[in-house]
């Protein structure tokens, strides 16, 4: 077998110089030194470290992303003198700005360090937030949600892609969800805190609008200077800048079972930065199961995006005020909370995305459903059609960046494969601002058939991935030669120097 035959070679290898590094079979050999029980806490203490930052981070995001949908219930369009398909262009440029930027982004961080790039660019979009409250036109408003979507570029492919290094693949999609969080909780609690600034009114004769722009960036600003003074800089370095080198958040035992775990269960895993090459990016683009991913996700993310912006305004339209119409949008978010990390957990569990998926896909097939014929129903039924629509919100995104994660065989290809797929989430973005058109309200019949249609088409591309996953590994088990992930050499408690190695399959 080319399994073997590997390590056989590398054997021959090391044979003619003690300095070389002798193969390990990861999949025959126990070579874990330290117990279940050790591997529980180390990891318990890294979720209650690292989840807690990066989720706060992408609330900011997701708040400063996502508060136009807010300022819409106030008197933004007449202050601005501008029209709902205007203000659509605007949450299109948001989202350019971050496809534009997302590899280029990847790249230096990976160069610099998540801890140093992460923190500026928080920073950096929490300024630009504050001050789209000086806005006085239409062109104002569309410089700032490009520099919005500029400098967010790359910062969530950029956290996924440490998370992954801190993590087993039989631990993301749980991980990855919770992560998300800081996503679902925002779009929830942006309507309740956009409520409650909104309610301030003209104050000092400053309308809601801006109020709601100068605090939420406020506190983005905050979020940016806890994530510089607490993240820790990556695997085996768990000393935050607020330590001044003085202390770690683990022991260097704690450390050393953080770094091999992850080894061991994927040896391609790094924990140096890493090169990426431009003969890197090529091939990620040109890879047909990446593609597909990123066609998932771009499908899936169309209708969440129209929803969610339009959400709020479609409630109003019910005959509720604007305070209470946010308040009342919050509530399909809190329902995807729950639903993607239990689905999540799922995925974890059983080793199986697709399920997970396209459950998630089947939901919102029968809400879109019900919402295209809400126009018949009253009121409250109406209001129930749309919180449903948006009760899997990002669902089938954020498991399929799981899903995506796992399959990627080299960090190189990873890393680029994280921004392809966020890439693909703001391109969703872009032609999901446009399907809720001014001429087709207030019963919006043509945006609702249209999120339909797209929920069924990533059904079926769900399917047609996994079914793929499925030959493959088929394949590969009647071929016996399958292809072998090989990693770094690592040094052993012992001080021993070994290259771990292992065989690939895929996860459907």
């Amino acid at each position: 077998m080319a399994l073997e035959k590997t390590f056989e070679t590398a054997v021959k290898a090391n044979d003619h110089s003690d300095e070389e590094a002798a193969p390990v079979n990861v999949d025959e050999s126990t070579v874990a030194d330290w117990t279940e029980a050790e591997e529980r806490a180390v990891k318990r203490k890294l979720d209650f470290i690292l989840l807690p930052i990066l989720g706060l981070a992408f609330f900011a995001l997701q708040m400063d992303r996502g508060n136009i949908s807010n300022a819409l219930t106030s008197t933004i369009t007449q202050d601005l003198g501008i029209t709902t398909n205007q203000i659509n262009v605007g949450s299109s440029l948001l989202s350019a700005g971050i496809v534009l930027l997302e590899i280029p982004s990847n790249i230096l961080l990976q160069r610099v360090g998540p801890q140093k790039w992460l923190s500026c660019q928080i920073v950096a979009w929490g300024l630009v937030a504050t001050f789209q409250n000086f806005i006085t036109n239409y062109g104002g408003y569309l410089a700032t949600r490009v520099l919005l979507g500029l400098c967010e570029a790359g910062f969530i492919p950029g956290s996924l892609y440490t998370m992954s290094t801190w993590y087993k693949k039989s631990e993301s999609s749980l991980r990855i969800s919770i992560f998300f969080l800081g996503n679902l909780i925002a779009s929830a609690t942006t309507s309740l805190i956009g409520a409650g600034i909104l309610s301030m009114g003209d104050r000092y004769g400053v309308a809601g609008w801006r109020w709601l722009f100068i605090v939420e960036g406020a506190i983005t600003i905050g979020v940016g200077i806890i994530f510089i003074l607490f993240l820790p800089p990556k695997v085996g370095n768990g000393s935050p800048l607020i330590s001044f080198g003085q202390w770690s958040y683990f022991s260097r035992r704690e450390s050393y079972i953080l770094v091999r775990r992850v080894l061991l269960d994927d040896p391609a895993k790094t924990t140096n930065h890493l090169r990426i090459s431009g003969h890197d990016v090529w091939t990620t683009v040109r890879n047909p199961r990446i593609l597909l991913h990123i066609v998932l996700t771009l499908t899936s993310v169309v209708p969440v995006n129209a929803i969610n912006t339009y959400g709020p305004s479609v409630i109003k339209s019910l005959g509720y005020g604007t305070v209470r119409a946010n308040a009342m949008a919050s509530v399909g978010a809190f329902i995807a909370a729950v639903a993607t990390v239990l689905l999540a957990w799922v995925c974890d569990t059983t080793r199986r995305r697709a399920p997970s998926l396209l459950a998630a896909a089947a939901w919102s097939i029968i809400a879109f459903a019900c919402l295209r014929e809400s126009y018949r129903w009253g009121s409250g039924r109406k209001y129930a059609a749309v919180v449903l629509s948006m009760a899997m919100n990002s669902t089938v995104h954020i498991l399929n960046v799981g899903w995506l994660t796992v399959n990627c065989r080299r960090p190189q290809e990873r890393s680029v494969a994280m921004a392809m797929i966020i890439m693909g989430a703001n391109a969703g973005g872009i032609a999901g601002s446009q399907v809720f058109r001014t001429q087709d309200a207030p019963l919006y019949q043509n945006a609702f058939t249209a999120c339909l249609v797209l929920s069924a088409a990533v059904a079926v591309e769900i399917i047609g991935l996994s079914i793929w996953y499925l030959v493959s590994n088929r394949n590969l088990e009647k071929q016996g030669d399958g292809p072998v992930v090989t990693g770094k050499t690592e040094e052993t408690s012992e001080g021993h120097q070994v290259e771990l190695a292992k065989k690939w399959k895929w996860t459907w």
